[in-house]
């Protein structure tokens, strides 16, 4: 809408005396209410076209009764709805019924989670139903924090001027704070067994609102055993409704004949007791071959189960039994999904024995090695510091497209075995998980992972399990730039490795972890030993990893044709493999090390294949890398456009990623491609790069920095921290710098014999037009 005509609609003919700034004071108000939806154009503004949000409700029930009283009374409530009472009373189908009705009027989204306070398996934490929250209103996951505080920070910021509905079901008072949605204009509808302030406290079912409920479930018979029937139910909807699937095909004579039993003098019936005399009667009711499915899915630790997960419990295809189990109204049947009320699982589960429990044992096994082979066709460089018998029944999958969506559909499931399965399954699936969940950024769910993983293999004294949960817990501090702590538990990890094999793997992270620091002499020597052990052993793809982390190691000490070539020695090797990943961040470092050397046009060209081969791949954390790698590059080149290109979509990945390395060496090429900004570029990757320790970052930016500000004493500083760490890469250039401030003759003589020295021959031709400058 033009200004005008803006203008004209909001005060008519009467506008303010300087209509422009009164319009702009209202355009300001605006968008505090509801950011980032006013958008200013050439002409004047525009309202975005807001998108549906996300809408996670379950389905409403079809023939839910009853409650009109409390459903407009719950209506007219703001910011926290609390529906609580006993199991078995409703509570979740009110819940759902009420956010249903409320559903246009939160029409910014709808979230919805099982807290699973009061369940057989795990409970949900905070953690981990914030970060489901936040990728529902578009939050990637790699830029979901892994702290509580941090998570209810942003999801609060994201709730900002939308409005939002929250069911919080099974929840318990300590959970609920961190997860409703504490803006204007947002509503929390939380249900529990426990007391809770404000609370409606629901009540069993009236009588007519019971007799509704079997008439709508087409039970037969006259209206006194209807009656009876909510009689001996104690009104309770749960009860009500597994009873009236036992008899709504006639025969309530006989099923009233049973329930009652021995009770035939009781006058109240107690709602528990209600509760499981209708278990007990469905349960007589079924096939042997039914009963014993139900029975072990009452084991089972997840909120849901789906078919191929369901017969490796079962021993058989148990389709035939799930369905009698739906149509008993003990199991319900949700898109592909079945799931068990709470109170039918633990009754489930109280009926099991030792064949049940063997059962249980079977279904972890073919997790763990489903997982396995999911895990791998994503990554083939997949391997495990534990022995997992990984022969038998499994999924298998055609591609990584296949792999990818079971695993994000049994992602909950998978977190929740590792908690509830014993040795040693526990600590083998955690292994099997561990490079999913750090390529994917879980870090919620990594903590709990490796952490339940470690408790379990402690437990049984398992070494190799311990080994293997440590050496996930360091990777996940490694991700978060926590470089003592990740030292840290790779030590230990080494302590419990039991294996040649997991020496490697755990002294090649440590490597990782000494480069990233800048001790790159310490990294030397955890590679070296890593690609001994590795060609003792003919691991071929291990042998890979080892050279290019020692190529990146030489490379940061400005050894760089030794770097080049055992990059490039890892590029050959990884073609042959066939392992794309490896190969992808092969070329980029190939293309750093070719861009030192002062070799444009082999880096340029090899660092588009590492970004397209990234691309392909979906590694958004190397991406990153690949990408401000290019922009450098071409910065270099003087190709100004490609190389602001390149800063972009690495800002944006780096961004998604959470990848502040990244983001670093971005902000270092910015400095070179838009020098009018150099001093802003530089000054914010050094801040940056010394809040999460990585050191190679804050050197080369602290050089440009020091050209920018035309700082002595900051070049000398940087010029002292490559003297200590070893990092000579940088040496020659910051040299150059110190010349190019003080105009000393010594000095770029200093900078062109250590670039020749290594080879560096873009920062030679650099000092050699300096000392003609200085005519020396």
């Amino acid at each position: 809408m033009l200004f005008a005509d803006l203008i004209r609609e909001v005060w008519g003919d009467n506008p303010p005396t300087g209509p422009l700034p009164a319009l702009r004071t209202l355009v300001k108000r605006l968008r505090r209410s509801i950011p980032d939806e006013v958008v200013t154009d050439a002409s004047g503004y525009r309202l975005k076209v807001r998108t549906p949000g996300p809408c996670q409700l379950p389905a409403d029930l079809p023939d839910f009764v009853g409650r009109e009283h409390e459903l407009e009374s719950l209506e007219r409530q703001e910011g926290v709805v609390a529906i609580t009472g006993p199991p078995g009373v409703g509570k979740t189908a009110l819940a759902v019924r009420l956010a249903h009705r409320l559903r246009e009027r939160y029409f910014d989204g709808q979230l919805y989670v099982n807290l699973r306070a009061f369940a057989s398996g795990p409970p949900v934490t905070p953690e981990q139903a914030l970060s489901g929250f936040l990728r529902a209103l578009g939050v990637p996951q790699a830029a979901i924090p892994a702290s509580l505080d941090a998570q209810v920070g942003l999801y609060r910021e994201k709730l900002d001027g939308k409005r939002v509905l929250v069911v919080l079901d099974n929840a318990v008072e300590d959970v609920i704070e961190p997860l409703v949605p504490d803006r204007p204009g947002c509503l929390a509808i939380v249900t529990s067994r426990h007391d809770l302030p404000g609370q409606l406290r629901l009540d069993v079912l009236a009588d007519d609102a019971a007799h509704d409920l079997l008439v709508s479930m087409r039970v037969g018979g006259t209206a006194e055993e209807r009656t009876e029937l909510v009689r001996l139910c104690a009104h309770l909807p749960l009860a009500l409704r597994i009873a009236g699937a036992n008899v709504a095909h006639g025969h309530i004579e006989d099923y009233l004949d049973e329930l009652r039993g021995d009770r035939l003098d009781v006058l109240e019936i107690d709602g528990d007791a209600a509760v499981r005399a209708t278990f007990e009667l469905s349960y007589r009711a079924l096939s042997d071959e039914a009963k014993r499915v139900f029975r072990r899915l009452g084991l089972t630790p997840g909120a849901d189960i789906g078919l191929d997960a369901a017969t490796a419990l079962a021993g058989r295809d148990p389709e035939v039994q799930l369905d009698e189990l739906v149509r008993a109204g003990l199991v319900d049947h949700v898109g592909v999904r079945y799931q068990l009320h709470d109170l039918i699982r633990l009754f489930a589960g109280d009926a099991a024995d030792d064949d049940d429990q063997a059962g249980l044992l079977d279904m972890y096994a073919w997790y763990l090695r489903t997982a396995f082979n999911a895990v791998s066709k994503i990554v083939p460089e997949t391997s495990l510091l534990t022995e997992p018998d990984l022969d038998g029944p499994s999924l298998t999958f055609a591609d990584r497209d296949d792999a990818g969506a079971w695993l994000e559909e049994e992602h909950s499931n998978l977190v929740a075995a590792v908690v509830a399965a014993p040795s040693p399954y526990a600590q083998q699936l955690a292994d099997a998980l561990r490079i999913y969940l750090h390529i994917g950024r879980f870090e919620i769910d990594k903590a709990v992972v490796f952490r339940a993983g470690l408790r379990t293999a402690r437990a049984a004294g398992d070494l190799a399990g311990q080994s293997a949960a440590l050496f996930g817990l360091g990777m996940s501090c490694w991700t978060r730039s926590e470089y003592r702590d990740a030292l840290a538990s790779f030590a230990e990890a080494l302590e419990y490795a039991q294996t040649p094999y997991a020496v490697a793997s755990i002294r090649n992270a440590a490597g990782i972890v000494y480069s990233e620091m800048g001790e790159t002499r310490r990294a030397d020597e955890c590679f070296a030993e890593a690609l001994r052990i590795r060609r003792e052993l003919g691991d071929e793809r291990g042998i890979g990893a080892a050279l290019m982390n020692l190529g990146i190691s030489h490379g940061t000490r400005g050894e760089l044709r030794q770097a080049a070539e055992y990059i490039q020695e890892c590029k050959e090797l990884s073609e042959h493999l066939g392992l794309y990943n490896q190969l992808a961040i092969a070329l980029d470092n190939l293309s750093v090390a070719y861009f030192e050397l002062g070799d444009l046009d082999a880096a340029l060209t090899s660092s588009i294949e590492s970004v397209q081969l990234h691309t392909s791949q979906d590694q958004q954390r190397a991406l990153a890398n690949a990408l401000a790698s290019l922009a450098r590059i071409h910065a270099e080149r003087g190709e100004i456009a490609d190389g602001l290109s390149a800063a972009e979509r690495c800002l944006v990945v780096a961004r998604e990623a959470e990848h502040p390395k990244a983001r670093i060496d971005c902000l270092v090429a910015l400095a070179v491609l838009e020098p009018e900004k150099a001093e802003q570029h530089a000054g914010e990757a050094v801040e940056l790069g010394r809040k999460v320790g990585y050191g190679p970052g804050v050197i080369t930016a602290s050089i440009l920095l020091a050209r920018a500000t035309r700082s002595l004493e900051l070049i000398d500083e940087v010029i002292g921290t490559i003297q200590e760490t070893d990092s000579f890469m940088d040496h020659s250039r910051a040299l150059l710098v110190r010349a190019e401030i003080t105009g000393s003759a010594g000095t770029a003589r200093e900078a062109l014999e250590a670039a020749e020295r290594r080879g560096q021959a873009k920062v030679a031709s650099d000092a050699r037009s300096l000392l003609v400058t200085l005519g020396a």
